[in-house]
């Protein structure tokens, strides 16, 4: 910061002032939304870029208000409701050209949870468009024989503003930032947004001249700063929002760390079951209760039908799991039964610990370490 202008956590601190005020939010949200806002300006340091997705349960909580202030806050926001596919890409592509960092504001977002050809094609190019280098490839021209092939980049920071739930494949490019009503007692400043305007021409003047000077830094900071606390999609997401944390405030590195964690969690437990990695989840409890290294089927799913919280004993309605609905589910992981010779000296049907360990590794990671974060 130039001299005389406020400090790197201070501007973190007045980002966060500038959420709360208008805002409802839930512990931490405040802090995130400042930083990933930071992050926007220094856009070209990563190679990945989190979505943030505000959401809510019901209308009246909040994520407009909340689209509309980073709007105003992040690097070249533009707000659009109902664009096209090729609105999205080309938008992106003129901000390319430009030499400039847009930050699309997708709002009404709900339609994406639709099937229809135009959502669809959205979905693509948000599946993909988190990531550098990402492209969608259109002719462009006219006359039969005129046709040449563009490429479009399709790489930006986004934001998606929606009631409900998105998608499985773009939720998880995203951060979530859930909505809510305010609490009885719970009070907030009414928002104008000329107002609101206007102070923010103050905050992004001191903002583009913290990125102008520290661009570099963050560079340094997020090439091989991996985040061992989180999975490797988290820790993708996640890793810009620490990189400019450990430039503007690293004594906060702890607080985000917390925050990125609880978030996290929260996200996974909510993420729409995949039966094939319940079974995997509980048929190594099984495994672990009973201390055998080989089961056969009918024992593994006697005790399989018996885990009330899974849809083991409800399946195939109400009849329970079979030896053939096991097998189907396990054939994917490459997991098959196979003769057991058991100690009475029949043979039977089963499976063995070491046939599920490749899949239990690769698919049931064991829980991330708690490495301390280092604020250089």
């Amino acid at each position: 910061m130039t001299d005389g202008g406020p400090s790197g956590p201070a501007i973190v601190v007045t980002l966060e002032n500038t959420f709360r005020k208008y805002l409802a939010l839930d512990t931490g949200l405040s802090l995130v939304l400042a930083l990933w806002t930071l992050a926007t300006h220094v856009f070209g340091a990563f190679e990945a870029f989190p979505y943030l997705a505000i959401t809510s349960p019901t209308k009246r909580c909040g994520k407009t208000r909340l689209a509309e202030i980073v709007e105003l806050l992040c690097a070249e926001g533009l707000r659009t409701v109902g664009a096209s596919q090729a609105a999205i890409f080309r938008s992106i592509q003129i901000s390319v050209l430009k030499k400039k960092s847009l930050t699309l504001i997708i709002d009404e977002a709900e339609a994406l949870g639709t099937k229809s050809e135009k959502s669809d094609a959205i979905r693509e190019i948000l599946n993909a468009g988190y990531r550098r280098g990402q492209s969608v490839m259109r002719c462009e021209g006219s006359g039969e024989k005129s046709y040449d092939v563009k490429r479009f980049d399709i790489y930006c920071p986004k934001v998606l503003v929606l009631i409900g739930n998105l998608p499985d494949t773009l939720a998880d490019r995203c951060i979530p930032i859930r909505m809510r009503r305010r609490r009885q007692g719970e009070r907030v400043e009414r928002f104008f947004f000329s107002r609101a305007k206007w102070a923010a021409r103050k905050s992004k003047r001191q903002i583009d001249e913290w990125a102008t000077a520290n661009l570099t830094r963050v560079k340094r900071r997020y090439q091989g700063k991996d985040l061992m606390f989180l999975a490797d999609r988290e820790a993708e997401l996640w890793q810009p929002l620490f990189a400019v944390c450990a430039v503007v405030a690293p004594s906060r590195l702890e607080q985000l760390k917390t925050i990125a964690l609880n978030i996290s969690k929260s996200k996974q437990s909510e993420e729409p079951a995949e039966w094939g990695l319940i079974l995997l989840r509980d048929i190594r409890d099984v495994f672990n209760q009973a201390s055998k290294d080989r089961l056969p089927s009918t024992n593994l799913l006697m005790d399989l039908n018996a885990v009330e919280e899974s849809p083991w004993p409800t399946w195939s309605k109400g009849r329970g799991l079979d030896p053939r609905g096991l097998a189907r589910l396990l054939r994917p992981f490459r997991v098959e039964p196979h003769n057991l010779r058991m100690e009475s000296g029949t043979i039977v049907k089963g499976y063995e610990r070491g046939d599920f360990e490749e899949a239990w590794a690769s698919y049931l990671p064991a829980p991330p370490s708690a490495t301390p974060l280092q604020s250089a």
